[in-house]
Formats: structure tokens, sequence, C-alpha cells
């Protein structure tokens, strides 16, 4: 939008025809440095123009500066869409030979390494946007952003509404993660299903029964990704999700015992009790140290216990665990 100063000066350049910067600074009470600044406003939006002479600056209409304005932009846009159409015409002639190299690929590759990680999640897209039947997800760790569960949302829906299945695996402490709660209750109101496991070892999927994609994880900063296509390993995947999903309990569920204490505690309870140290227990819950140390000491208190061992008893009285 145009400022006061510039507005006055348009409208007194389109009343006074061969007007000049003293004659407005005159009328309108605007220092001549005003003026000039309003002049430099009004010609870069095609609003002022020299006259045919070069003596003075002339008023156009807002209509005759649009055109200038955007005609070139709409010029610009139109080329881009031809180039955007002519790529997309040299590409698609490319798919039958890109869908028979990786029928081979597959034919005599039955475990792919993917080193680099921007790779692997292409990966991830083609196959989820090519899955037919169902996709099963085991996904450890905290939650994503919310910017990125909402796209991830509108995606999962989609696929829902073309009928494919979709099972996700999470770890407990992720319920407490309000922006994967969220984006959980939009996808399994569109049919969805998810559960949670207090632990999960690795970050796994399997489109279609057929290629599964799993984190290498050789070491913490290890980020290369297998795509497995073997029939055999892919049906051992498969087997190995159901039975973790059995065990697994709904995301969504209400909890009826062990109220005072929300997943996340819940969870570093029973890695206590299993005498796994703080820092094991923060790693498979996907939370920090500080965190985990955090949620002991405040289970402590809450139970009235000195120690971990007799916190483990108290646990157990009360109905934690």
């Amino acid at each position: 939008m145009l400022d006061q100063v510039s507005l006055d000066v348009y409208r007194f350049a389109v009343s006074h025809p061969g007007w000049s910067v003293p004659q407005a600074s005159e009328a309108l009470g605007f220092t001549s440095k005003a003026i000039e600044s309003a002049i430099d406003v009004l010609r870069t939006r095609c609003l002022l123009v020299e006259q045919p002479d070069g003596v003075g600056l002339s008023a156009v209409s807002p209509d005759v500066a649009l055109a200038e304005l955007v005609d070139p932009d709409e010029r610009a846009l139109l080329e881009l869409r031809s180039r955007i159409a002519e790529r997309r015409r040299e590409l698609t002639s490319l798919v039958p030979a890109f869908l028979e190299a990786r029928r081979q690929v597959s034919e005599d590759a039955s475990v792919e390494v993917l080193e680099d990680p921007e790779q692997v999640q292409r990966v991830l897209i083609e196959y989820g946007r090519s899955v037919s039947d169902r996709v099963l997800i085991a996904r450890p760790g905290q939650g994503s952003s919310a910017d990125f569960q909402e796209e991830s949302v509108q995606k999962d829906v989609e696929l829902l509404r073309q009928g494919v299945q979709r099972k996700t695996l999470y770890q407990s402490s992720t319920r407490d993660h309000v922006p994967t709660r969220k984006a959980v209750e939009a996808i399994t109101a569109a049919g969805g299903e998810f559960r949670v496991l207090p632990y999960l070892p690795v970050r796994a999927l399997i489109f279609d029964d057929e290629v599964g994609v799993l984190a290498r994880q050789l070491h913490p900063e290890d980020r290369a990704g297998l795509v497995i296509r073997d029939p055999n390993l892919v049906h051992a995947m498969t087997h190995l999700f159901e039975f973790a999903w059995g065990l697994a309990e709904p995301f969504l569920a209400e909890q009826a015992s062990g109220a005072a204490l929300n997943s996340t505690q819940r969870s570093v309870l029973r890695g206590l009790a299993s005498g796994a140290s703080d820092e094991v227990i923060a790693r498979r819950l996907g939370i920090s140290v500080r965190t985990c140390r955090r949620h002991i000491a405040w289970m402590l208190e809450e139970l009235g216990a000195e120690s971990r061992f007799q916190a483990g008893i108290k646990a157990h009285r009360v109905g934690w665990i």
C-alpha cells in the first residue's frame, strides 16, 4: 500500500498536469525531500512517468500501471510453464526405462545400502507414493515437528482414502509429544492404526510386504539405510512387525491404572525395574538423560522413597508396576 505522502503526491499529479516539486511542496505542505521520496515510490509502481519532452512527470492511471508491471511477470510465468511441461514430457518418457532398470536391480540385489540420507528419503517418498496395499512403520524416538506432521497427515490421509492400510508403531514416550498426538488423532479418524511399545530398537518401513527399508545404525551418527527386496527377508521383517504389533497397546488408549504417571514415566520406571542405567533408558525413550533423571527424581519424591530400590518396592505396592 502507498504511504500517505505518496498518495497525496499522486492525487496532486493527477489533478495538476505539468506540476513541479516546488508546487507540490507548497500545495501539500511536505518538504521537497519527502516529495522526491514519494516520486521514487510512485515511479517504481509505474504511476509516474517522464513526459515525452523529458520535462516533468505525468500521472498514469492504475490500470495502465498494472499492465506495465504485471505483463512481464505473466510472460515469464508462461515461459516457465512451457519449460516445466517440456521437462515433464522429457522425463516421463524415461519412466519405462527406469522401471525396467529398477526391476533388474531388484533381481540382482536383495539388499541395497544407501549411504546418503537424502537418497534414503527419496526412496521412502518413491515407495510411499507407489504403495497400493499397506505400509507398516516402526518409528523409534520422539515425534517430528508440527510442520512436518501437518504435511505427513495430508499424505497419509490421501493414501488411506485410496484404500491403503497403515500401521505405525511408536515408542510410549511419543504419547506425550503434542504434535505427534494430534497427527495420530487425525490419521486415526481417517482409518490409520497406531500402537506403542516402551522401546523400539530400529526404524523400519515395509511397503506392500514386498520392500523393506531399515535404518542401518552401525553407530549413533549413522544415517544410512538398507533397502531390502529379498522376499524371505521382507517376510521375516513383516513377521517381526506383526509380533511386536500384537504386544503393543493402542496409542490413544486410556490409562486405567497408575494414573499419576504419564507414558514416559511408566517407561522410565520399567527401565529402572530392568536394571538399565539412566543413559540407556534415555536413549531407548528418545529423551535426554537430564529429562530422564528429572522423571526419576519426581517419582522418588512422589513415592517417598530414599533409594531406587525402595522406589521399586513402593511403586509395585501402589500399582505403578
